[in-house]
């Protein structure tokens, strides 16, 4: 056997377990022992939402319109708004809404996501945390969703599921909507078994005495605040009935960007809590290996898998048809560029999208191993 073979077979392997294997295999752990919750539907503790703002004006009053609205008791819930270095209306639009309900902190001084929340959650009293992003509206109910499985005293965390809304839709925003629904699948596996690996950054409810501060030069809060939750010994679930309202991004530079810092963070996340790879200390490693880590080898081994693939095509006519099939998909892709028609047809934006997050990783890759601030606002 040569090495180009044993090469080509374990990125094939590899390539089809973190996209296929690790997904199916969750759900059948789900389906065969599926972990019970304790979730009382009259459980009422205290709430505070926390929305983290740097120049939101056109949105912070709809959004804490929303938030006071929610199917909650008035005298238990309250708004803190973190506004981080904001130079536009959003602080003056916070003061005048004059609601004892809802308080603002303000940095002058820019800093990141995760200082504002270290700062925010340190000053609160409330039973649990409701955090937010200020551009997506929340479902009237989410709130008795949310808190429902805190009852189990074995539960520190919850997250909502993000809905798309169909308005502007293009071909972009479909293949991303398609990601985001198998991204959704998974997340609800791994939560019938135990605990999510990350939550849905815009709508989760986090004990407040289960947070443990995280560094300030963090990117994926959503990420470290859980996982720091789970290696703590309790779990964090996934209420796929507490909707938020987004619309997919259309706007491919937008979503470059804001993956591109995702990858990142994924790519920081060891360097932060090396704990998270070690088997005694993360009780999800296997989870979080699988799902996170895994993943950013995906373009190096997509690339292994054409180059070793190409070597041995006189072994035998079957990887004659490997190499076919690869070039063909990578050709659709390239095609799809040049002829707009190709769009249309729902595996070529699957593929389209599945390429983008592959340069996506490499771009997030690049970003992190030069060094490049990414924590601050943009």
């Amino acid at each position: 056997m040569t090495l180009a073979l044993i090469v080509f077979l374990i990125t094939v392997l590899l390539l089809g377990y973190i996209f296929v294997g690790y997904p199916l295999i969750v759900w059948l752990i789900a389906r065969l022992r599926q972990r019970t919750t304790l979730r009382d539907a009259s459980f009422r503790p205290s709430v505070e939402a926390v929305v983290v703002a740097h120049n939101e004006g056109k949105t912070i009053a709809k959004k804490i319109k929303n938030l006071l609205t929610l199917d909650y008791p008035a005298d238990r819930l309250s708004v803190l708004v973190v506004s981080d270095a904001s130079s536009d209306d959003t602080c003056s639009i916070v003061q005048a809404l004059d609601n004892p309900r809802v308080r603002l902190m303000h940095f002058d001084e820019k800093s990141s996501k995760a200082a504002c929340l270290n700062r925010a959650i340190a000053s609160s009293s409330a039973d649990v945390l409701l955090l937010t992003d200020c551009r997506q509206a929340l479902a009237e109910d989410v709130l008795l969703r949310l808190v429902a499985p805190l009852a189990d005293p074995t539960v520190a965390a919850a997250s909502g599921e993000l809905v798309f809304e169909q308005e502007g839709e293009n071909d972009f925003s479909k293949g991303m909507d398609a990601y985001w629904r198998y991204e959704k699948f998974i997340r609800k596996c791994e939560s019938a078994i135990g605990s999510t690996v990350g939550v849905t950054g815009a709508i989760y409810v986090l004990r407040r005495d289960a947070y443990i501060p995280i560094p300030e030069e963090t990117l994926l809060d959503d990420v470290l605040i859980p996982m720091n939750v789970v290696m703590a010994g309790q779990r964090v679930l996934f209420e796929s009935e507490a909707y938020a309202f987004d619309v997919p991004s259309s706007d491919p530079v937008r979503e470059k960007r804001r993956k591109t810092r995702t990858i990142a963070g994924n790519f920081q996340l060891p360097s932060l809590s090396p704990a998270l790879l070690n088997p005694r200390t993360n009780p999800i490693w296997w989870q979080f290996v699988s799902h996170k880590m895994l993943r950013l080898l995906a373009p190096l081994l997509l690339v292994t898998a054409l180059v070793s693939n190409w070597l041995i095509l006189d072994l035998h006519p079957l990887f004659m048809l490997t190499f076919a099939v690869q070039v063909l998909v990578h050709g659709l892709v390239a095609l799809s560029l040049i002829f707009e028609s190709l769009r249309a047809f729902k595996l070529v934006r699957i593929v389209r999208a599945f390429h983008d997050l592959m340069y996506f990783t490499v771009l997030g890759a690049w970003t992190f191993f030069r060094g490049r601030a990414l924590s601050s606002w943009k």
